[in-house]
């Protein structure tokens, strides 16, 4: 998955790849690998990315042309994610293996994402919010909208 935004959004602050892995208190190497899509940006990371560059996720993400600021809202944490993503299963009456054959995982990984034990890979999480029209700022912020603007 490649994060041009992300790289954008850097340079356009002027800021190295090192300023940005100080921020996200990882190691450059870590950062330059999740910039360049060559690994997974993981979705708290990428919540605090957002948060320090005052823009949301969705647009880092090019699901939305919207680079407004997310709405303020604590650190992400897994169970959150997780009640969310149970929430607009259970909204769409869908089962977890319904749900997991969307991002292309079994039913039991994808349990323990509702439950917050493991954190969604972030391509997971895209092609979930691609599928649905959902919002990856919505699961990650009480007060964001639910579907992609």
């Amino acid at each position: 998955m490649k994060y041009e935004r992300i790289r954008n959004l850097r340079e356009d602050f002027d800021m190295t790849q090192n300023d940005v892995a100080t921020i996200l208190e990882v190691k450059r190497s870590t950062y330059a690998m999740w910039e360049l899509g060559d690994i997974n940006f993981p979705i708290l990371k990428l919540d605090l990315f957002a948060q320090h560059f005052k823009t949301n996720i969705d647009y880092l993400l090019n699901l939305t042309n919207n680079k407004s600021k997310m709405p303020a809202h604590e650190s992400l944490k897994l169970e959150f994610l997780g009640k969310r993503l149970k929430e607009f299963r259970k909204e769409k009456k869908l089962t977890q293996k319904e749900m997991a054959k969307v991002i292309g995982t079994n039913q039991s990984a994808y349990a323990y994402y509702e439950y917050g034990y493991t954190q969604i890979p972030l391509d997971k999480l895209c092609k979930l919010a691609k599928h649905y029209n959902l919002s990856i700022n919505w699961l990650c912020c009480d007060s964001a909208k639910k579907h992609i603007q």
